[in-house]
């Protein structure tokens, strides 16, 4: 199989027009600037899965190379507000569970660790590992010293091992938070995917890239919104991505207590869904795909943040 060749940015550009891509608004010069400067093909070519491609062809129909821009920049701009969501996410999760230990007689805070070391053989030597390269340096070397406690364990566990660690927790104390822990699988698969810059807006048109069983608890707490019509929920919550950015507002919505750090979150969201995602929407008017859904994720962002004052 001939593998694809290497590319100049000039060579670049005659491929995306001869796959019908035009240069209409940002001229050809304007776009080899872009490539050589922001970004580069690969990453910029994966959003034309957002847009209909020719299957006769295989060329687009009146994409400009502005739209790809666009649609990349919006991108980016979600995915920094995905990291800032879990960021507080993660902190108010063990501010939840401390407070939980904290009034828990029947839990040390040591016999825990001793059961998610038991579950997972491995998590002791991972913790062990960030010692010799990370900034736990110290306080790892003190749980050594005198004991692996909850509350000093999870200041050095990834986002996906707190959440195991969590959920044994909740199974061993009460199984309160199983429906939350059920939604954190996919706010944690949103995370890896905006910490790793992976492409999200360009995954709004089926086929999907993975298979979403919707989680009940989720699409019960979305049926309660006004504005987003039963037949338009099981379409749309079928796609991975907005699934997914659904169980962080909901999360969120559930496990951060500060007032202050929720306002400061909420105009975030209508930042980029009320101003920024309009400023350029004539690019996308025709694109139903990308029109639906952001008026789908903008009821919920509505029904959640209704103050855009805040």
């Amino acid at each position: 199989m001939e593998r694809p060749p290497k590319l100049t940015i000039e060579e670049q550009i005659e491929w995306m027009k001869s796959k019908g891509i035009t240069f209409g608004i940002c001229s050809e010069e304007e776009a080899a600037g872009f490539l050589r400067k922001n970004t580069y093909l690969f990453k910029l070519k994966a959003f034309g899965k957002a847009f209909p491609l020719n299957p006769v062809t295989g060329t687009y129909n009146g994409v400009d190379f502005a739209y790809l821009v666009e649609l990349s920049t919006l991108d980016m701009h979600v995915r920094r507000l995905i990291l800032h969501a879990t960021l507080d996410i993660e902190h108010f999760l063990k501010v939840r569970l401390l407070n939980r230990l904290s009034s828990d007689p029947g839990e040390n805070g040591y016999h825990i660790i001793e059961q998610y070391f038991a579950a997972d053989p491995d998590a002791q030597n991972k913790i062990v590992k960030k010692s010799r390269n990370s900034m736990c340096k110290d306080l790892i070397e003190k749980m050594q010293r005198d004991g692996y406690a909850l509350w000093n364990v999870v200041e050095v566990l990834s986002f996906g091992d707190f959440i195991r660690l969590y959920d044994i927790y909740d199974q061993n104390h009460g199984k309160t938070d199983q429906a939350l822990l059920r939604c954190l699988f996919s706010v944690r698969c949103l995370r890896n995917a905006a910490a790793h810059n992976n492409c999200l807006l360009n995954s709004l048109r089926s086929p999907y890239s993975r298979k979403v069983r919707p989680n009940q608890q989720l699409t019960r707490f979305i049926s309660q919104m006004p504005g987003i019509p039963a037949r338009s929920r099981a379409k749309k919550m079928k796609n991975p991505v907005i699934h997914d950015f659904l169980a962080l507002l909901y999360v969120y919505q559930q496990v951060v207590t500060s007032e202050k750090t929720r306002r400061h979150f909420g105009q975030e969201l209508h930042s980029l869904f009320d101003h920024r995602m309009l400023k350029r929407r004539a690019y996308f008017e025709t694109n139903e795909s990308l029109t639906s859904a952001y008026h789908f994720v903008k009821a919920a962002v509505d029904s959640l943040y209704p103050d855009r004052s805040v």
